[in-house]
């Protein structure tokens, strides 16, 4: 495990620190952005954000810190010196981290999580930039006119992906949402967590059982799937014999262009996107809060591209 404290004589191999300079990087100071977490793949961040930072001339170098749970505060805690821009944060903090800085954006609020902190002059501020990333995924899928998208929907996982989700939903007007997890509780903490904004709506956890998915998914207009399946190409989330024709799709695996969901979706009639949309609308979101610009949009695509062993231009973007 790599400390989320690096010692200053440690290998600069095993602290895994990509540095994001300018060729006037000598005229500017060096500031820090760590990844904070430990589970996922933190590389296309690594690459997508910092090659981003990198086109705008900003000296960045960013690292991963891998803290364990009763070590977050403190962590959290080194982000107010002025050597740092901030932090990206992931799996497993990114609800934890909520109660550790000095405000948070409406959208970190809503959700109950948080994935982007951003060193102000007087505190940490938390943002949740992933939001920003559902808000486009479903943008590419759904309808234009807001009054015709659906307003029933399933959400597959629990964890910060489906708690952007399902936070949007609620504020999108969505008026039945059913959770699914393949331990219950986590989703029922989720439902827990956001019903105090979804009292005009049913938000329900439901246990993974094939003949409850079924019939939620019998009167879904949307499925989401933040679970993490998609990644697996022999994995599928939803039994095929189980999707309505003509759903919205939207599935956040990002390594892959298509999925078994996707596809068997798609057979039916569907209107699918992968998790590509999102992933790089999260990322200008988080650009803009770092810096106060709008990032580079072809910058951002070309690295994600850079980041999955694409071709150039193979990524999605809104309206492909």
């Amino acid at each position: 495990m790599i400390a989320w404290a690096p010692c200053s004589d440690e290998p600069a191999a095993r602290r895994r620190r990509q540095h994001v300079t300018h060729p006037y990087h000598e005229l500017m100071p060096e500031q820090r952005l760590p990844i904070i977490g430990s589970s996922g793949d933190p590389a296309p961040i690594e690459t997508v954000l910092g090659g981003a930072l990198r086109a705008a001339g900003l000296t960045v170098v960013m690292e991963r810190w891998e803290p364990r749970p009763h070590q977050l505060g403190e962590a959290i805690g080194r982000l107010r010196s002025r050597e740092y821009l901030g932090a990206v944060v992931i799996a497993p903090h990114k609800e934890r981290a909520t109660s550790l800085v000095g405000g948070l954006s409406e959208d970190a609020k809503v959700s109950g999580a948080l994935n982007l902190v951003v060193r102000g002059d007087a505190r940490l501020s938390g943002h949740n930039t992933d939001v920003d990333g559902i808000r486009a995924g479903l943008s590419a899928i759904l309808p234009k006119v807001r009054g015709k998208w659906p307003r029933t929907a399933v959400v597959l996982g629990a964890g910060g992906g489906a708690r952007a989700a399902v936070s949007v939903l609620i504020g999108s007007g969505f008026q039945h949402i059913a959770v699914f997890n393949r331990h219950l509780h986590k989703a029922e903490a989720l439902v827990g967590d956001l019903a105090k904004v979804a009292r005009h709506m049913e938000l329900r956890a439901r246990p993974w059982h094939e003949t409850i998915l079924e019939a939620e998914l019998g009167r879904a207009g949307l499925v989401i799937d933040a679970s993490g399946l998609g990644a697996d190409e022999a994995a599928v989330a939803v039994p095929p014999e189980a999707l309505p024709e003509r759903l919205y799709v939207l599935d956040l695996a990002l390594h892959r262009a298509s999925t078994p969901l996707m596809r068997e979706a798609q057979a039916r009639g569907a209107t699918v996107a992968n998790g590509q949309v999102s992933f790089l609308a999260a990322q200008a979101a988080s650009f803009r809060l770092l810096t106060g610009a709008d990032a580079p949009a072809a910058v951002l695509r070309s690295a994600l591209d850079t980041a999955l062993g694409l071709p150039q231009g193979e990524t999605a973007v809104v309206g492909d």
